[in-house]
């Protein structure tokens, strides 16, 4: 009895798959496409669901029928329907950007990145701070030769002689005040010659005189906070020793006007025409 019942399962079963012909290319195709298309994640995943359950129903009854005719002859199971790969597209990696210039291509691979301090927003010292007034330079040995000298300048003027053995004089005239005043005369050292004194008829200047390895160096400074009114002043330098040839002999001022304005004098005390 049990026999008879198999043998009729079995032909039943046979039956069926004989005249069951699933479309496997449809159903992958099926598959495909939902995977693809752009539907809500909601519905794609229901379909891809019900995708898997008709192939598993199919594998299913592959695997009863195989028993059911296992009786009979030998079977071949079918090969299970692939699953399409999911295909992944990577997102292409920023390419850096291409300079049209000739110059700058050539030196891209060299060129390093500039380094930036930020910026605290405050000004720099050198545009928050006006510089200092620069302080009034001492005169030079090599400015009043033949050929080099500027006896006016602005409101400023000078004239030297010499005014007898061994007294060299300059008489400087001033159209404004002066705020800073410094008058050098140089005269170089001969034989026989020896330093003297050094006047000058200007409050507050101060007179210095200093034998140096090459000449006499009577110097003429306005102290500080003092000022000198316009007007002509005249500044002697005295030294002994026998007569002498002044041809070398030079003189140097440097001068600040009350309108803050620099003036530079410079000359010899050769015999004017």
């Amino acid at each position: 009895m049990i026999d008879h019942q198999e043998d009729f399962l079995r032909g039943e079963l046979r039956h069926a798959l004989d005249s069951r012909q699933p479309d496997r290319t449809a159903m992958l195709n099926r598959i495909a496409a939902n995977r693809s298309g752009h539907h809500r994640p909601r519905r794609q995943a229901l379909r891809l669901a019900g995708s898997a359950l008709a192939v598993t129903g199919v594998l299913g009854i592959g695997g009863v029928a195989q028993w059911a005719l296992a009786g009979d002859t030998p079977l071949t199971p079918e090969p299970a329907a692939p699953r399409p790969a999911a295909t992944t597209t990577a997102a292409p990696a920023p390419s850096a950007p291409v300079s049209s210039s000739p110059e700058a291509a050539s030196s891209a691979p060299s060129r390093q990145p500039a380094s930036r301090t930020p910026s605290s927003g405050l000004p720099s010292a050198s545009t928050a701070v006006a510089p200092p007034t620069p302080p009034t330079p001492a005169a030079s040995p090599v400015r009043g030769h033949p050929g080099d000298t500027q006896v006016v300048k602005g409101s400023m003027s000078s004239t030297s002689s010499i005014a007898g053995t061994g007294h060299s004089q300059v008489v400087i005239t001033a159209g404004a005040d002066l705020t800073e005043f410094d008058l050098m005369i140089r005269v170089p050292l001969t034989p026989g010659i020896t330093p003297g004194a050094g006047t000058s008829d200007v409050p507050g200047v101060t007179v210095t005189v200093e034998k140096r390895a090459d000449a006499l160096i009577y110097r003429y400074l306005l102290g500080a906070g003092k000022t000198i009114t316009a007007g002509t002043y005249v500044f002697d330098a005295r030294y002994g020793g026998p007569a002498r040839d002044a041809a070398e002999d030079t003189y140097e001022s440097y001068a600040t006007s009350v309108e803050r304005k620099r003036i530079h004098l410079y000359g010899n005390f050769l015999p004017k025409d």
